[in-house]
């Protein structure tokens, strides 16, 4: 399975189905996250994604088919992910990424979104 569709397979298993027990399947023991600025280790990662997935948000992602690029161990895209929570307007976010995986996992992933995720109010517990 190509990088690409790994990282597809995971977004639709995990993000959109809001599934938490699968950090594990799509995430190095060792993985670190640089999303605009802020990093965060595999512990702080999945702890916020056990406190967001269970709430009523719902994500959506679109991808920029032709931004993949992947060169052995390294891919990077462009996406865009749709969130939205009861009563609120939903908020498109854009995603551009350098992920870096290690035996079929993340490893490290960087990112770039806007709007900054961490700024809205559907990631407050987060």
């Amino acid at each position: 399975m190509s990088l690409q569709e790994l990282a597809r397979e995971m977004f639709t298993r995990m993000v959109e189905a809001k599934d938490a027990s699968l950090v594990d399947t799509y995430y190095d023991p060792e993985f670190v996250l640089t999303t605009n600025g802020q990093t965060q280790n595999i512990d702080e990662f999945r702890a916020g994604h056990e406190r967001v997935y269970p709430t009523a948000i719902t994500y959506r992602v679109e991808y920029d088919e032709n931004s993949w690029v992947e060169a052995g161990a390294r891919l990077a895209a462009r996406l865009w992910i749709t969130t939205e929570r009861p009563g609120e307007e939903p908020h498109r976010i854009e995603v551009v990424f350098v992920a870096e995986y290690r035996d079929g996992r993340l490893l490290r992933l960087n990112e770039l979104t806007w709007p900054d995720w961490s700024t809205l109010a559907a990631f407050e517990t987060y």
